[in-house]
């Protein structure tokens, strides 16, 4: 790690990586939380709706909802799909130090390309492995390069989910550290990478293609029809993430290949803004579609759905 620090005339940013479920939405909000954050650190994420802000910590909003100012003098910006845009609404702000959580089917070296933008300088790049299906990533015939590739990019490795995986060795040179290491987060934003000169080599040239396909829930359902869809998902399917209304209760919802998680909303939780599922699969829209169909939980009356690519 180097000790030279960035331009005084630029803001230094700090890429958060890794693949689909490997928790970078637990790592940012582990550092939206943390009590040493310094003032001034600015938070781009893709989506508000996955990151959990804890209320007590939320300021205000701006009138378009794409920046979240917090109580610890920090804010929570959302890329809405456009990076150049978001950079440009903080650098009118009083930001010293960007966090940015890339899409888990991003390449870390080419989104850190992009960071080279006018009052800006890449800092590090920190990608996360999830210990409990690395391995099995890896030698995927689809998504295995760009799981390998994710990792060879990074700056710094945090190994998640070793608990689910006690053995899990991580066979890089690159330093590596434990999610659960008590300075964490003190490391993160300290880490310092100059010399990007090899991540061209890094590229991938055939990148696996992926969609993105949005459940939006109309009307309550049964707790086992969820089961059934989460359950009979093609193996296409790389990730599902939500909340969904059953006659039950309301779940927060988390497939990671084939393991799927549902926590049951508490009565004294907010209510989420929006009910529904992100299905992320590689492949086309037509291959999700069948997926869903195939699992034969739903009934076409209970689902609208958009595609993204």
């Amino acid at each position: 790690m180097s000790d030279s620090v960035a331009s005084s005339h630029s803001i230094p940013i700090t890429l958060i990586g890794g693949y689909l479920g490997a928790g970078k939405t637990t790592l940012i909000n582990k550092i939206l939380s943390y009590p040493g954050l310094p003032p001034g650190t600015a938070v781009l994420v893709n989506d508000f709706g996955d990151i959990n802000i804890d209320e007590s910590l939320i300021r205000g909003a701006s009138n378009d909802g794409t920046v979240i100012g917090l109580s610890n003098g920090c804010i929570c910006c959302s890329i809405s799909n456009d990076l150049s845009k978001a950079l440009d609404e903080l650098h009118g702000l009083e930001v010293e130090h960007v966090i940015m959580e890339t899409s888990g089917v991003a390449e870390p070296a080419r989104v850190w390309q992009h960071c080279h933008y006018p009052g800006f300088t890449p800092m590090a790049c920190v990608v996360l492995i999830d210990a409990s299906s690395y391995a099995a990533r890896c030698q995927d015939k689809y998504v295995g390069s760009l799981v390998r590739a994710q990792a060879a990019q990074a700056h710094l490795h945090v190994v998640s989910k070793a608990d689910l995986n006690p053995g899990f060795e991580l066979h890089h040179l690159t330093p590596q550290l434990s999610s659960q290491d008590p300075d964490l987060i003190e490391t993160i934003l300290r880490w310092q990478h100059v010399d990007d000169g090899t991540f061209t080599d890094l590229l991938l040239l055939n990148k696996p293609s992926f969609r993105a396909q949005t459940w939006y829930q109309e009307e309550t359902i049964a707790r086992n029809s969820l089961d059934a869809l989460l359950n009979n998902l093609g193996k296409s399917v790389q990730r599902v993430k939500g909340w969904v209304d059953t006659f039950e209760g309301i779940y927060k919802v988390s497939k990671v290949g084939s393991v799927a998680t549902m926590t049951k909303l508490k009565d004294n939780e907010p209510r989420p803004t929006i009910l529904g599922l992100v299905i992320i699969a590689y492949g086309d829209a037509c291959s999700i579609s069948e997926s869903i169909e195939q699992a034969g939980a739903l009934a076409s009356g209970q689902i609208t759905m958009t595609f993204s690519s």
